[in-house]
């Protein structure tokens, strides 16, 4: 019976994660490890597991990096300069680009296929089963006008959404590390961002290899 049940949760996971979307179930905002313990313990590992996230652990590291924490005033679990809120997080898997719906806390689709790759040169782009895209909608009305100073915001809030990434990795022991070097503008058409959209930083996340 245990087998059986095993057998169902997994088919159920698997059509979830090859759906069009993928629904993600609600993080969990509360237990874990207390934040001091993380900041302790946050670090850089490039070892990897290939084995797949559960849907709970990604739907918690997605709202960590760009979810509604105050849904009804529509703020985020990261600051942004002048509440632009210009960051929109993509997630790269084994089997498409997915794009971040906050509001409905959902992956859309975007496009279908492994690019992992695309993310970074190091080769454990593909082995971390998931990789997050840090982008800016330059495009959205703000305060900040000068179009240098847009961009070195964006990278400074790819940074706040990077390392509350590291710090739930630290809180569920997984592993994780920002990519600077990958090729942005490669990305950028890899995704079919639109004109005035960047890309920032990558970040792959995974479970440590034992």
């Amino acid at each position: 019976m245990k087998t059986v049940i095993t057998m169902l949760v997994l088919s159920v996971l698997g059509s979830a994660i090859n759906a069009q979307n993928i629904k993600l179930p609600a993080p969990q905002k509360s237990g874990g490890k207390a934040l001091m313990d993380c900041l302790n313990e946050r670090q850089t590992d490039r070892n990897f597991d290939t084995k797949q996230l559960s849907l709970q652990d990604l739907s918690d590291l997605v709202w960590a990096a760009n979810g509604l924490n105050r849904p009804k005033a529509g703020k985020r679990t990261v600051p942004t300069a002048t509440n632009w809120q210009e960051m929109v997080l993509y997630v790269a898997t084994t089997d498409g680009i997915y794009r971040y719906n906050e509001k409905n806390h959902e992956l859309e689709l975007v496009k279908k296929g492994d690019y992992r790759k695309d993310c970074g040169p190091q080769p454990f782009m593909t082995v971390a089963p998931v990789c997050f895209i840090y982008t800016a909608d330059h495009n959205k009305e703000g305060r900040i006008s000068d179009p240098e100073k847009q961009k070195e915001y964006s990278f400074h809030h790819a940074g706040y959404m990077a390392q509350t990434v590291y710090l739930v990795c630290a809180s569920k022991n997984m592993a994780t590390v920002v990519i600077g070097s990958a090729d942005r503008e490669n990305l950028a058409k890899v995704i079919g961002l639109p004109a005035k959209h960047i890309v920032t930083y990558t970040q792959p996340v995974g479970y440590k290899k034992k």
